[in-house]
C-alpha cells in the first residue's frame, strides 16, 4: 500500500526524511518497495504482511507503528460516536457468525457536491475515482483508519407505514440477483452475505454496493454503514463472484470490530449534516485480552539481556498496558526478572501468545541491536542409516558412469506386468485404483523402466537410466515382503549390420561399478530361463501384434546372464538384452540392455576396504587380436582363455568390435595390454605370448585367428 509521507508525518510526529523513514520501517518487518514524489507530497510504498493487514493497512495504523519505533506518542484524536435515537432506523443481523457488528447512522439534510481538489489528487494516487463528497468521505476514512464503509440513499429504500427503515444483514437467496454500482449484475448464492431492506439486496456485504441504493445528486437523507464481516466468508464470496475490491481486501485480513465505532464517528465528523438516528448492533462484544509475559523468557528467547524497564517501555509504546505480578516467577531457581500481565488492545489481533509479544519486543528494540552468539545446545548425532549411505554411494557411482536417475510410481497395470512376463505371478492389487494403469503394486522395477525407455526414445537415441526402489512381494503375513532393487537400462544408437553391443556395454558398466564398490570376484553365468512356449501374434488392427497366450522369456536368450559372486556362487542379479518381441509390443524399435541387482545382496558382498596397488613404473605393450568364432562360443570363454594363457602379464583385455556374418559366425576383436611390475617387457617376449594365446584359442575353442 502507498502511504502519504505528509499524512504519516502529521499523525506520528516523525521528523525523519522519507528515505530515513523507509530504512526504519524496513528494519522492523515493513519492507519498503519504493519512494515516489507526486506533486507536493511523497508516497512510500510499503509491503504489509498478512499478519498485520488488520491494523497496518491505514495511515493511522502505520503512524502508530512509526511512533512506537521512535518512542513518540501518536498525534491523533479519536472521535467519539454520538448517541441519537429516533426510532426511524432498525438494524437486524440474521447471522452473528457472518457479521459481528453493524453500526447504521441516518443523516438528513446532506449536501451532495464535489470533493475538494486535494482529496481528488490523493485518490488519483490510489486509483480511486472521485464520485461525490459522501462516497469520497467513506473512502478517505478507509485510507485513514482502515475501515471500509458504505452509504445508502434512504429515499430509495423500502419503509413501512410508520416510516421505519430496516437494514437487514442476511444470507442471499439462492439465485438472487443484484446490480452493482458499476452496472455489472451478479447472481448470488445462499452462502453470500448481503445488506438488504425489506424487499431487495442493496449491497454485497463487505465487497461492493448495489446500484439501487446508490448516492446521487438528488440524495437528501443517507444511511451510513460501518460493519465487521467474517473474513472467511468474504474471501469465499469474493473468489466465487470474481470481485476483488479495497473493501474485500481489508475484510479478508480481519478487522477490529471496535474500529467500526471510531470510523463512524470520524465519517460523521467529516460529513456534517443532522444525525437523526444511530443504531449499533453488537451482539457479542470483543474486549481486550490478557497475556502473562515472563521477562526472563524474553531474554532467553531473544538471546539478549534487555532491561525490564526497557521491555515495559517498548510494550507501552505499542499501546499495550502492563501490570506487574506480585507473585513469584513461574520457573524455579530465578534470581531476577518477573512476570507481567499484558492487556492486548483489540486492534492487535495478531498477538495471542507471549512469543508474539517477544517478537514485537525484539522488532522494536531492533534486531540489529541484538548481539550475535553461537547457540548452546546438546548435539546428539543422528543415527547413521547404513542402507541409505550405501544406496547413495551406488547412485553416485552410476551417475559418474553417465546414468540418469528416474523415479516411478510403485504401481503398474496388469498389461505392463504381462509384457514383462510377470502377469502370472501373484501381485498385491489395489481395491479401488484411481488410475487403471496403477492397479498392481510392483514386484519389479522393469515394467516402468521400459516405459521410461519408450518415452525417452522420442527425444534421444542413446542414453542410460537407472532407478533404485522397493518392490513388494505378497506373503502370508499382513505386510508384503519389501526388497530394495536396482534396475538400469542401456540404450545405444543402432548400428546397421553390426552385432549388438548393448549387452556387453551393460556388463562393462556393471564391472566398473562393482570394482568401485570393492567387489572384484564377480562373474557371469549362463542364465537358464524357462523354455519358450508358444508365442502367437495376432493383429490389433493397426499393424502391431499382441501377446495372447504362452510364455516367453523377458531376457534375450544368448544375450543374458546371471551376476554371481565367486564366494559361494551367490547370485545378486541379472544382466541382458530385453527380448525384441517384448520391445516390439512396447513400440520400442531399438535394442535395450538392462540389469537388475538386489541391493541387499549387493551390500552384503561389498567390501568395506578396497585393495590398492601402485601403478607400474614400467611401460606397457599393447596388441590387438581378431578372430572368427561359431555362435556357440561365448565371449566369456574367450576372455578366460586370454587371461589363462597370458598369465600375470595380461593387465587388461577389452572387447572393442563385434561383427555378425550370415553363416552363424561372428568376428570378435580384442585389445590386450601387457605389462610387468618388475621390468620392461620386450617385444619378443610379448610376441611369444601372443603365439601361445592364439594357438590355444584355435585348439580349445575352434576359433579362426584373422591375420
Amino acid at each position: 500500500m502507498k502511504y502519504s509521507y505528509d499524512w504519516l508525518k502529521k499523525i506520528s510526529g516523525t521528523t525523519k526524511s522519507p528515505q530515513q523513514l523507509a530504512d526504519l520501517l524496513t528494519m522492523s518487518a515493513f519492507e519498503v518497495e519504493g519512494i515516489e514524489k507526486i506533486k507536493k507530497d511523497t508516497f512510500i510504498d510499503i509491503d504489509v504482511l498478512a499478519n498485520r493487514g488488520h491494523d497496518a493497512l491505514s495511515h493511522v495504523g502505520m503512524a502508530r507503528e512509526i511512533a512506537a519505533l521512535e518512542g513518540k506518542k501518536l498525534k491523533y484524536d479519536f472521535p467519539k460516536l454520538v448517541s441519537k435515537k429516533s426510532g426511524q432506523l432498525k438494524v437486524e443481523i440474521k447471522d452473528n457468525d457472518l457479521c459481528s457488528r453493524y453500526i447504521g447512522v441516518m443523516i438528513e439534510n446532506v449536501e451532495i457536491k464535489d470533493s475538494p481538489q486535494w482529496m481528488k489528487d490523493l485518490f488519483e494516487v490510489y486509483g480511486i475515482n472521485s464520485i461525490n463528497n459522501i462516497v469520497d468521505a467513506t473512502n478517505y476514512v478507509m485510507l485513514e483508519l482502515g475501515q471500509p464503509m458504505h452509504a445508502f440513499d434512504v429515499d430509495k429504500l423500502t419503509t413501512n407505514n410508520q416510516k421505519l427503515t430496516t437494514i437487514a444483514v442476511r444470507r442471499a437467496k439462492s439465485k438472487e440477483k443484484i446490480k452493482l454500482l458499476d452496472g455489472d449484475e451478479k447472481e448470488l448464492s445462499k452462502n453470500d452475505l448481503v445488506i438488504a431492506d425489506s424487499s431487495k439486496a442493496l449491497a454485497i456485504a463487505g465487497i461492493k454496493g448495489g446500484e439501487d441504493a446508490g448516492i446521487t445528486n438528488n440524495t437528501k437523507t443517507i444511511i451510513l454503514e460501518s460493519a465487521n464481516f467474517n473474513a472467511t466468508n468474504i474471501r469465499k464470496s469474493r473468489t466465487r463472484l470474481g470481485l476483488k475490491t479495497d473493501s474485500s481486501d481489508r475484510f479478508e485480513k480481519e478487522i477490529d470490530p471496535n474500529l467500526t465505532e471510531i470510523a463512524m464517528a470520524r465519517l460523521i465528523e467529516l460529513l456534517g449534516g443532522k444525525v437523526i438516528d444511530v443504531v449499533d448492533n453488537y451482539p457479542n462484544k470483543v474486549s481486550p485480552w490478557k497475556i502473562s509475559l515472563d521477562l526472563n523468557y524474553v531474554n532467553k528467547l531473544l538471546g539478549e539481556n534487555i532491561p525490564s524497564k526497557e521491555v515495559i517501555k517498548i510494550l507501552n509504546s505499542l499501546e499495550l498496558k502492563t501490570t506487574p505480578h506480585l507473585y513469584p516467577p513461574l520457573t524455579k531457581g530465578r534470581k531476577k526478572g518477573g512476570v507481567v500481565t499484558i492487556e492486548i488492545p483489540t486492534f492487535r489481533i495478531d498477538l495471542k501468545t507471549q512469543e508474539d509479544l517477544i517478537e514485537e519486543i525484539g522488532r522494536i528494540y531492533g534486531y540489529e541491536n541484538i548481539s550475535s552468539q553461537m547457540p548452546v545446545a546438546h548435539v546428539k548425532p543422528a543415527n547413521v542409516n547404513e542402507n541409505r549411505l550405501f544406496e547413495r554411494e551406488v547412485k553416485n557411482i552410476l551417475a559418474g558412469n553417465g546414468f540418469s536417475e528416474v523415479y516411478n510410481y510403485s504401481f503398474y497395470s496388469a498389461r505392463d506386468a504381462g509384457l514383462a512376463q510377470l502377469g502370472s505371478i501373484k501381485h498385491l492389487e489395489l481395491e479401488n485404483p484411481m488410475n487403471p494403469d496403477q492397479e498392481w503394486l510392483r514386484i519389479s522395477l522393469i515394467p516402468n523402466i521400459l516405459k521410461n525407455v519408450r518415452e525417452n526414445l522420442k527425444n534421444f537415441d542413446e542414453f542410460n537410466i537407472f532407478e533404485i526402489g522397493k518392490v513388494y512381494w505378497p506373503n502370508k503375513s499382513v505386510l508384503p515382503e519389501e526388497k530394495n532393487i536396482l534396475v538400469g537400462a542401456v540404450v545405444i544408437k543402432t548400428k546397421k549390420s553390426k552385432k549388438a553391443t548393448e549387452f556387453y556395454t551393460a556388463k562393462g558398466y556393471i564391472d566398473a561399478s562393482l570394482q568401485k564398490l570393492g567387489i572384484s570376484d564377480h562373474y557371469y553365468d549362463d542364465f537358464n530361463a524357462s523354455p519358450v512356449d508358444t508365442f502367437t501374434p495376432t493383429p490389433k488392427g493397426n499393424g502391431s501384434k499382441t501377446l495372447v497366450r504362452g510364455f516367453i522369456t523377458l531376457w534375450h536368450q544368448g544375450r543374458s546372464a546371471e551376476i554371481k559372486i565367486k564366494r559361494g556362487g551367490k547370485e545378486i542379479g541379472y544382466v541382458g538384452e530385453i527380448n525384441p518381441l517384448i520391445l516390439t509390443e512396447l513400440d520400442i524399435h531399438q535394442r535395450v540392455a538392462m540389469f537388475e541387482i538386489d541391493m541387499t545382496k549387493l551390500k552384503e558382498v561389498s567390501e568395506s576396504e578396497m585393495e590398492y596397488k601402485p601403478i607400474s613404473k614400467y611401460p606397457t605393450i599393447e596388441r590387438d587380436i581378431s578372430m572368427i568364432a561359431n555362435e556357440n562360443v561365448r565371449v566369456d570363454d574367450i576372455l578366460a582363455n586370454l587371461q589363462a594363457f597370458g598369465g600375470n602379464l595380461v593387465l587388461d583385455v577389452d572387447l572393442f568390435d563385434i561383427y555378425d556374418f550370415e553363416n552363424n559366425t561372428s568376428s570378435y576383436a580384442f585389445h590386450i595390454i601387457f605389462g610387468a611390475d618388475d621390468r620392461t617387457l620386450q617385444s619378443e617376449e610379448v610376441d611369444k605370448l601372443m603365439k601361445k594365446i592364439t594357438s590355444n584359442l584355435e585348439k580349445d575353442l575352434g576359433v579362426k585367428i584373422r591375420k
